[in-house]
């Protein structure tokens, strides 16, 4: 398991280099859940990214430099997902950075909904609570579903049910939202 400071060390380092290349992302997955939902011990760290495939060479360059070291990039849930271990520290495990890149409309919404909040000692742009139960929804893992449920009761009435609703339609997952709502 990842030491929390390299996991911090790994996100600054990450969100450095984001904003030197002005590349809109937000933080997703098990740390944006410990702002909206209940707090769960990960392992990784989650981003999107709105990254142009003509600056996707540079950007995997540049990682390298930092000490990440980028897998293939894969489609996962529609997206590309690059999968990259941050190597700088020397105890514990490597700290894995999934970044899944923002293309289409659904996932550049929800770049432009995210919330600028404190992680840490890092100011990072976190996925609203909807769009992360929107992504959630779409892994519809075991995990997920609670992690759903946590969110929305956390939450309660703070939610934007009408946009949730909206959104699940056109991604057809309003069952799943039905279901947990």
């Amino acid at each position: 398991m990842a030491p929390p400071d390299a996991l911090h060390e790994a996100l600054g380092a990450i969100l450095r280099l984001l904003k030197r290349r002005r590349i809109p992302c937000m933080l997703m997955g098990g740390l944006a859940l410990s702002v909206w939902g209940r707090i769960r011990v990960t392992q990784d760290i989650d981003l999107a990214v709105a990254l142009d495939e003509n600056r996707e060479p540079r950007f995997l360059e540049d990682l390298l430099r930092l000490h990440f070291l980028p897998d293939k990039p894969r489609p996962v849930l529609g997206h590309r997902l690059l999968v990259c271990r941050y190597l700088k520290q020397t105890r514990g495990l490597p700290v894995e950075v999934d970044l899944f890149f923002a293309r289409g409309a659904y996932p550049r919404q929800a770049l432009r909904r995210a919330v600028l909040l404190r992680i840490g000692s890092q100011q990072v742009r976190v996925i609203s609570p909807e769009d992360l139960i929107l992504y959630k929804l779409l892994a519809d893992r075991p995990m997920d579903r609670l992690d759903v449920r946590g969110i929305a009761e956390e939450q309660g009435g703070r939610l934007d049910r009408s946009y949730l609703k909206r959104w699940a339609r056109r991604l057809g997952i309003s069952k799943r939202l039905q279901g947990v709502l």
